[in-house]
């Protein structure tokens, strides 16, 4: 199982984007839009994406899935190396990172966040001696990702309990996916994991008995955490059909928060089967906690502080010069007309 000490893991991402991007800009224009959507998504929630298909939102696009990933940075990777058009549900904290660096890619809809009726929290097995921050150090914790949402509120957290930060960089963090953390805790593989409310409340029904350590809301407060990102030379290149896809996206946010979770995995789960990933239905219905948390959730409109909290953090760290980059720097409303009213 990789483990990894507490490096700033997005630095390498971040050139290698730069490479790849660089790669790129020699490339011409095309004669007319692209209407095939290449994307990711992950397993064991509600895809915002194929939902706004599903509700119809998408007329005219067609989606093409390149493979599922557990998280941002990856995905943002993908996006970069142009291996995919829309990245569905990237941290804003990794996006800004990225952008600091020079890549030109903006984070378009706000896609999740943590409020009172979800969040991910930080849990051990009932019974476990970690029962604080400090009985962290030295410990393992499972994340979805690397240099991602949970790190940045894992780090948070350790910092406001009084970890210095070589006592955090004896935090070590393993990177699992998120189906996997509850076997990974019950065969002591990982000492704690940071998880989403649906899959905690879908491991308490199999009799699965967690110790609550932190949520991430007790830390940072409600906030949107994500979004979709794509890239600038797309966005421009693409119009009509970046204002279509985002607007569905930010449609299907709003369906999702309007909608009682049975409406909405009615019409997810029946897209799922019809289109060949009847196989994530089980898995879905069982971990999705049904809402996206976004507070913008009429128009999953991005807004400056949805960026600064995570600024400051990377700022903390030293991996981004806070004079270098500002919030809007970092994300665009201009292709959501939900956001336009």
């Amino acid at each position: 199982m990789p483990t990894t000490g507490r490096p700033r893991r997005l630095a390498t991402l971040a050139a290698s984007l730069l490479l790849a991007v660089g790669a790129l800009s020699g490339c011409g224009g095309q004669s007319g839009e692209t209407t095939t959507i290449r994307y990711q998504s992950q397993a064991g929630g509600v895809d915002v994406i194929q939902l706004a298909d599903a509700l119809g939102y998408l007329k005219g696009l067609k989606l093409k899935k390149i493979g599922d990933v557990t998280g941002g940075p990856q995905s943002v990777q993908a996006l970069t190396s142009r291996q995919i058009d829309i990245s569905a549900s990237c941290f804003f904290g990794s996006i800004a990172q990225v952008v600091a660096t020079g890549a030109p890619i903006k984070a378009v809809v706000s896609t999740y966040g943590s409020n009172q009726k979800i969040s991910s929290q930080t849990v051990t097995l009932a019974g476990s001696s970690i029962t604080d921050a400090k009985a962290l150090i030295g410990k393992k914790v499972a994340v979805n990702t690397l240099g991602a949402n949970a790190e940045a509120v894992l780090d948070t957290w350790l910092e406001k309990s009084g970890l210095s930060k070589s006592q955090i960089k004896q935090v070590t963090l393993v990177p699992l996916p998120p189906l996997n953390m509850i076997q990974a805790l019950q065969g002591h593989q990982v000492d704690a994991a940071v998880i989403g409310s649906g899959t905690v409340k879908a491991a308490e029904s199999t009799g699965v008995k967690l110790q609550p350590l932190v949520k991430d809301t007790d830390v940072v407060g409600d906030y949107n955490g994500g979004g979709a990102a794509m890239m600038d030379q797309f966005l421009k290149q693409n119009p009509t059909t970046s204002r279509t896809l985002v607007t569905g996206v930010a449609k299907a946010v709003r369906y999702i928060e309007s909608h009682d979770r049975a409406e909405v995995l009615k019409v997810y789960d029946a897209w799922l089967r019809k289109n060949g990933y009847a196989g994530y239905v089980e898995a879905v219905d069982q971990n999705w906690a049904g809402t996206t948390g976004v507070a913008t959730s009429t128009t999953a409109a991005i807004k400056d502080k949805d960026v600064s909290i995570w600024l400051d953090w990377l700022s903390s760290r030293g991996d981004v010069d806070p004079t270098k980059i500002k919030d809007s720097d970092v994300y665009t409303n201009q292709y959501n007309d939900l956001a336009k009213g």
